[in-house]
């Protein structure tokens, strides 16, 4: 079985698509930063509808800022030419990226 993904779609007051996407096993975790300094990877932000590979490019296209959290969604990304790995920057030692569209 394929690698899976947590994806939200967001629609902002101000016209923008933000779409959320994260590993799988990301949903409710909380990276560590700095001691004493966290962030969650939220249900609310992330966790809309668990999806596969075959789907997520359709959800990607939507976004007009997207947000992708994770080993496997930013190798996605990477391998379909969405982000060059200079982009890709690390949140309490998990790959990230934000990209604008």
């Amino acid at each position: 079985m394929g690698k899976r993904f947590w994806v939200k779609v967001h629609h902002s007051r101000t016209g923008e698509v933000v779409v959320a996407a994260c590993d799988e096993e990301l949903l409710g975790k909380n990276l560590k930063i700095v001691e004493g300094l966290s962030v969650e990877v939220s249900r609310t932000f992330y966790g809309g509808v668990l999806v596969g590979e075959d789907e997520l490019q359709s959800y990607l296209k939507q976004g007009t800022i997207i947000n992708l959290l994770g080993e496997y969604v930013i190798e996605y990304a990477l391998s379909h030419g969405l982000i060059i790995e200079k982009a890709v920057t690390k949140v309490g030692g998990v790959p990230h990226v934000q990209i604008y569209c």
